[in-house]
């Protein structure tokens, strides 16, 4: 009995947790001199001041919301505008406004309702910060940058010429490994200066009566040296560059026409994942609308590749298939669980071409790598 007076009710009933709000000691100091009473119906400009102090003390922007938002219940483009305003925003003078008209049950005066609409225009626009486009910066393309490098180029091999340190200007060009568009650049830099040179010579051209005609003919064949070593150069250079390599079709891309039968539920059969075919030395397949086995097997080591809807890379002397009627279940058993000894014997029954296209009617048995 002792042990039964002991227990606990099974049902007990739980207090709910009251939430107190607690108050700033600066709203409990208002309090004290303004009162806990909400203004009735201020009439005179003085009551209206004294109403207008007593909100801005007692009440905060949550209470300052919820009296635009009462006000303007049945307008809903407002509504929206009051959401958008941050709290810093708030025109509180128009929401106490707002508060006194609804407890007078009126409505605002025309001129009061035009400041009330602007200041919550304004402050709900505010919410929206401008879009700072970032300064569009002007970066140099290719072209440009070859210029740029070309022109440094140039101004090393001027500054050669001035010296007379140009012996060799091809293996200059291989020393320092020049880029070929480079030196063909070079080369068109320097080509119509050594025509201008050539017609000073015959004395075609004015403005050179200061050098004599060897100098001319010098500075002439240093000309036609770098030009004929730029595009020398750059020729050699492209001949012995590596061709790019060709980047292999994704297994998405080569699937993307593809068509299988992903599952059979008379031969009770599902398809394997098709993007094993690539690269397999052997493919089994089933076509389910006229009882047909198909061995694809891979003419090199690259092994089978597909092709929009059929199987490549497939040898055709060895790729057969066969009709296998009455003992569909007995061969299709064979090639899912038989191993090199039973699938090679398998093959060698089977005598018939077979037809590269996959289709919708064909189940894909099995691959071997």
């Amino acid at each position: 009995m002792a042990r039964q007076a002991m227990k606990k009710p099974v049902l007990t009933k739980t207090k709910k947790k009251v939430v107190r709000k607690t108050h700033s000691e600066t709203y409990l100091v208002n309090r004290k001199y303004y009162g806990d009473s909400e203004p009735n119906n201020p009439s005179s400009k003085i009551d209206m001041i004294l109403a207008l102090n007593w909100y801005h003390a007692m009440k905060d922007a949550d209470d300052a919301k919820s009296y635009l938002k009462d006000y303007f219940k049945d307008d809903r483009s407002t509504i929206r505008m009051i959401d958008k305003i941050p709290e810093r925003l708030i025109p509180y003078t128009s929401a106490w406004l707002c508060r006194i008209a609804m407890n007078k049950n009126i409505k605002l005066e025309l001129d009061v309702y035009s400041k009330v609409i602007n200041d919550i225009e304004q402050a709900s626009g505010f919410n929206d910060e401008p879009v700072v486009e970032k300064p569009k910066v002007d970066r140099p393309n290719i072209q440009d940058r070859i210029k740029e490098r070309v022109s440094d180029i140039i101004g090393d091999v001027e500054q050669l010429l001035d010296d007379g340190l140009i012996v060799n200007f091809y293996e200059w060009l291989q020393k320092n490994e020049i880029p070929a568009a480079h030196a063909k650049k070079i080369a068109e830099y320097y080509l119509p200066i050594r025509e201008e040179l050539i017609e000073a010579i015959v004395g075609q051209l004015e403005g050179y009566e200061r050098y004599t005609k060897p100098q001319l003919k010098g500075r002439a064949g240093w000309m036609t040296m770098i030009i004929n070593d730029c595009e020398r150069y750059s020729g050699n250079v492209k001949k012995s560059r590596a061709p790019r390599k060709k980047k292999a079709p994704t297994a998405d891309k080569l699937l993307k026409y593809f068509k299988y039968l992903k599952e059979s539920n008379e031969h009770k059969l599902a398809s394997i994942n098709p993007e094993t075919i690539i690269g397999a030395q052997t493919l089994w397949a089933f076509n389910t609308s006229n009882n047909t086995l198909h061995v694809f097997n891979a003419v090199d080591r690259a092994g089978l590749s597909i092709n929009r809807t059929a199987i490549g890379n497939y040898d055709p002397k060895t790729s057969k298939s066969m009709r296998i009627g009455r003992k569909t279940a007995e061969r299709l058993k064979a090639v899912l669980t038989g191993g090199k000894i039973v699938l090679r014997k398998l093959q060698e029954e089977m005598n018939n071409e077979v037809s590269e296209r996959i289709n919708i009617s064909t189940i894909l048995l099995k691959t071997v790598r």
